[in-house]
């Protein structure tokens, strides 16, 4: 009788795990058709319109360059991209899975028509490479991460000078072997990850990475073959930024397929790509596929913010202190206009205060609030994150009149301004936010800001540009009449 039961038992956990395996790797293949349909429908056949079916409207899309925010802002990064290179193809060349995470390896190839990154139209055929990765829930993809060869796309456009013969992967290593299985794979990249790139134990490479290893980095003017050559690659690093700190933010495996997706942070102290030491804090993220055989690395392909690199090394650096005209479009209504003024807030040159004053108020939020009769100016702190990159948080508040004479005006609402900036140049800021909406009674303890924990009753992306305040010219009055 023992044995009878213990044998259905048996029974009824296989029979439950074959289900979970079957449910996750029908789940597994959905969420690579949602991303097949990226670049096979949306982006091939230059129809954004697929993006209401596959994307969640609160989405978000990191780039190297910042992250851009909602369905209606991610479609119209993907039409700008058209705009310039409105025969642009990709080719998927690998897909892997697990979880709710997709990650794509593609090379695409187009011809520059219009303008991009601000450089005219030039009828230049340009070939790429990069990799996507999508975060899925619900038959959606909820987040986004974006790496591109920006940097060989501009030397391909002649802005920059070129370092480098080609611009594809490169021919694939034909090693093969046992593939292991996936989380055999991650134990070992993560102890490489923990003892090379953490720890600086360059030595583990020659236990790890096959005889014939071949790493395939577009980017590098060096060709990186064997355990020596991947040593030499990461002696670099290290010598240009003694201090380099790597942090492995999610890996990824499928077959005999391991994902990391990584940042980077070090101080420029000594030579790097020709660049003399600057004494500047880099930071960078990028994302590596390593392919196992024999428990073995034989093969890596790389794609990270190379471009990013070179200019936070080589960029001049400008001040965000003066004044400055806020330029912020919201769709069927214009733009609004405001007054930020940006003061230092010590002398360290990473804390500043801020106003924000609203070149026409409107205290309704446009009908939303409409008890409101009073906005009033926006008081934050901007904090430097970056070279001429900084992150902002501002609050502000709605007011109505009191019914009771010589009352104060009552709270309608407490308005939340948050944005990541960037000077692109000494004049000018780019960004994207939020702009959250919160009710008095969210401030339970009364100090004037939202009690920790609570949602915002509207919260709303928004993009922004800010245009540095000139000292302008005087006018010059009329003469008096009769003169």
């Amino acid at each position: 009788m023992y044995l009878q039961m213990r044998r259905t038992s048996i029974y009824t956990l296989l029979v439950l795990f074959s289900c979970i395996y079957q449910t996750a790797s029908a789940d597994i293949e959905a969420n690579k058709a949602i991303s097949r349909r990226d670049f096979e429908e949306a982006l091939n056949q230059d129809n954004v319109g697929v993006y209401d079916e596959i994307i969640a409207p609160e989405a978000i899309l990191h780039t190297v360059s910042g992250d851009i925010i909602g369905l209606d802002a991610i479609k119209g990064f993907t039409s700008m991209i058209f705009t310039a290179f409105p025969d642009i193809n990709f080719s998927i060349e690998d897909m892997v899975a697990e979880g709710d995470m997709v990650v794509t390896r593609w090379t695409n190839t187009g011809t520059q028509q219009g303008e991009y990154m601000g450089i005219p139209a030039s009828g230049i055929s340009t070939a790429g490479t990069g990799m996507s990765i999508h975060r899925i829930t619900d038959g959606k993809i909820q987040e986004l991460w974006l790496y591109a060869d920006d940097l060989g796309m501009l030397q391909q456009l002649s802005v920059m000078p070129s370092t480098r013969d080609s611009y594809d992967w490169g021919e694939q290593s034909q090693v093969t072997g046992d593939p292991g299985d996936p989380e055999s794979n991650k134990t070992i990249l993560q102890h490489m990850f923990d003892e090379v790139f953490v720890k600086g134990n360059i030595d583990l490479i020659d236990e790890v990475f096959a005889a014939n290893f071949i790493m395939h980095d577009p980017v590098s003017p060096m060709e990186i073959k064997g355990p020596e050559g991947y040593k030499q690659l990461n002696n670099m690093y290290f010598i240009a930024f003694p201090d380099i700190e790597f942090v492995n933010d999610d890996i990824i495996a499928e077959g005999d397929i391991v994902v990391g997706r990584w940042t980077i942070t070090g101080t420029h102290e000594g030579e790097f790509m020709g660049i003399p030491a600057t004494g500047r804090r880099i930071t960078t993220t990028g994302v590596s596929i390593f392919r196992f055989a024999d428990s073995k690395i034989v093969e890596t392909w790389a794609s990270y913010g190379a471009l990013g690199m070179m200019m936070q090394l080589t960029t001049p650096e400008w001040s965000i202190t003066g004044a400055w005209i806020n330029i912020v479009p919201i769709p069927d209504l214009g733009n609004i206009l405001g007054v930020l003024t940006v003061s230092p807030q010590d002398s360290s040159g990473v804390n500043f205060t801020s106003v924000l004053r609203a070149g026409k108020p409107e205290a309704t939020v446009f009908g939303s609030f409409p008890d409101a009769d009073h906005q009033s100016d926006h008081i934050g702190q901007i904090i430097k994150v970056g070279l001429n990159t900084y992150e902002s948080s501002a609050i502000g508040y709605g007011t109505k009149k009191s019914e009771i004479s010589g009352m104060l005006p009552e709270i309608v609402y407490i308005s939340v301004l948050y944005a990541k900036m960037q000077l692109t140049d000494e004049n000018t800021i780019q960004g994207q936010g939020t702009h959250a909406f919160y009710a008095p009674f969210q401030d339970a303890d009364g100090n004037g800001l939202p009690d920790d924990g609570q949602e915002p009753v509207a919260c709303f992306p928004y993009t922004i540009t800010s245009k540095r305040v000139q000292l302008m010219p005087a006018c010059v009055p009329p003469p008096p009449e009769g003169e």
